[in-house]
């Protein structure tokens, strides 16, 4: 049975914030799969996407794989790239709800730090084309799709009112 929450979205889409609120309400516990990575690899996102993007991503899906299989009930943070390959989301889809966090992008730009943020290093331009390059990808592997666009305990609220019973009522 289903018990996990899997957050995606645009880096900057509010996934590690909510996720953390979340977990807290829920009685769930929190992993945000980058810090989850940096731990186990010893090494950070960037130092990771140093050696290349192919090289993080197969660390990626194989962290997306082992979590999807070995937690229950824990609320999962996803890195803005995780949809792009779909072994990841197949893996996800088996064990848990998949929320798309939908922020505009123009939101986004306005307070996203670029520094820590590998594939952002050319600017805010970037996320732009990731934006278009990945959006469909997003809405086909969300179970449930939760605009961010208001406050915080707005968007707890609607994620909670879309989870079936099973999870909300543990």
């Amino acid at each position: 049975m289903k018990s996990n929450i899997v957050l995606i979205g645009m880096t900057g889409s509010g996934k590690t914030t909510i996720g953390k609120q979340l977990s807290e309400r829920l009685s769930m516990p929190f992993i945000d799969i980058d810090h989850y990575i940096e731990q186990t690899e010893k090494q950070t996102i960037p130092e990771l996407f140093a050696v290349s993007e192919a090289h993080f991503r197969e660390i990626e899906a194989a962290a997306c794989q082992n979590l999807a299989a070995q937690q229950q009930r824990t609320v999962l943070s996803c890195g803005g790239g995780v949809v792009l390959n779909q072994l990841n989301i197949q893996a996800f889809r088996k064990t848990g709800w998949i929320i798309l966090l939908d922020r505009p992008i123009e939101q986004i730009v306005q307070d996203i730090q670029t520094e820590h943020r590998p594939l952002l290093k050319s600017g805010t331009e970037r996320l732009y084309q990731l934006y278009q390059e990945r959006k469909d990808l997003y809405t086909e592997a969300a179970d449930i799709i939760i605009s961010n666009t208001s406050s915080l305990e707005h968007v707890l609220n609607k994620i909670e009112k879309q989870l079936p019973a099973s999870i909300i009522s543990k």
